[in-house]
C-alpha cells in the first residue's frame, strides 16, 4: 500500500523509516518527495507490513512531524536517528 501525505520535514522520514525498519525488519520505503504550492509531499510505501506496525509507524511519524514543525527544525537528531547507508536512500 502507498500513501501520500504533506509532511513537514521530509528528510526527516527517511530517518525515521530507517530506524523503524531495523529495529521491526520491515521494508517501508520513502518513495519521493513532490512539491505543490511549496509544501513537501511524501509517497510512501507501507509494502507488506502488519497493520500493527503501519499503525506504530504512522502515530510515531506524525508525531516527528509535529515535534520537528513546533520547533522549526528539519532534521532528527543524528546519533538517535542515522541516515541509511548511501545506496539504501
Amino acid at each position: 500500500m502507498k500513501v501520500k501525505k504533506i509532511m513537514y520535514a521530509p528528510t526527516a522520514v527517511v530517518q525515521f523509516t530507517y530506524k523503524f525498519n531495523k529495529e521491526n525488519n520491515t521494508n517501508i520505503e520513502r518513495e519521493s518527495v513532490e512539491y505543490l504550492d511549496g509544501s513537501p509531499f511524501v509517497t510512501i510505501d507501507l509494502k507488506e507490513t502488519s497493520q500493527n506496525l503501519i499503525f506504530e509507524y504512522s502515530y510515531e511519524l506524525g508525531r516527528i512531524q509535529n515535534y520537528l514543525a513546533k520547533r522549526g527544525e528539519e532534521l532528527l537528531p543524528l546519533q538517535d536517528y542515522p541516515f541509511p547507508p548511501e545506496g539504501n536512500r
